[in-house]
């Protein structure tokens, strides 16, 4: 959709990471490396959003002391004044919630889910373990299908743990320190969570 909308894919990779990182600097190889496009179309595009004025273009001297000389590099920002920042930011987010509203649709197709969290890069939480959590009585390689197709179409990987119930049950029992971070993380965003009311019908049978 946003490649036909923009014109170019390297465009809107483009802009995603500008917008992304606003206050941050990126030279052309490294936004070669980092959107992973052609060098040629990375300069073609940012020749066009410079004047689009979405991004500035500055130009710093570098002294290396081995050769004793100074060269020019330039470097790309996205543009402060730019009038249109707002609309793009609020045009992606929207595409990213849709695009994640999809996938969790998705996920809870198939099978019986136990919990289901997301955290990590979905909730900006760098200091996450995972950036999902899946439990429950499930096909893994279906598992495995929405979740390759979902990084595809979001262009990045995800740091995602997939378990059956009884090594949920056996990670719980046992105070394991992996999944008790996830569990007590307050930044994360709970889909779905039947754990609360298992454990207590277990109680209950108990006595």
């Amino acid at each position: 959709m946003f490649e036909q909308l923009f014109g170019s894919k390297t465009r809107v990779k483009l802009l995603k990471q500008f917008l992304k990182y606003p206050e941050q600097r990126f030279y052309v190889r490294e936004l070669t490396r980092l959107t992973d496009s052609l060098i040629n179309s990375i300069r073609r595009e940012l020749n066009n959003l410079i004047e689009l004025k979405i991004i500035v273009e500055e130009v710093t001297e570098e002294k290396e002391d081995v050769k004793k000389t100074i060269n020019a590099r330039k470097y790309y920002r996205l543009n402060k004044n730019n009038l249109i920042k707002q609309d793009l930011t609020s045009l992606f987010l929207k595409e990213k919630l849709f695009s994640e509203k999809k996938f969790i649709e998705r996920i809870k197709r198939i099978g019986e889910i136990t919990y289901f969290c997301l955290g990590g890069s979905f909730v900006d939480d760098e200091k996450a373990k995972t950036d999902l959590l899946l439990v429950g009585d499930f096909d893994k390689n279906k598992v495995l299908t929405v979740l390759k197709e979902f990084e595809k179409e979001i262009e990045r990987d995800i740091n995602y743990t997939v378990m059956e119930e009884n090594e949920y049950l056996l990670r719980r029992d046992i105070a394991d320190g992996f999944l008790e971070d996830i569990m007590q993380n307050d930044k994360n965003l709970v889909i779905i969570d039947t754990t609360v009311k298992k454990k207590n019908q277990n109680n209950e049978n108990e006595i």
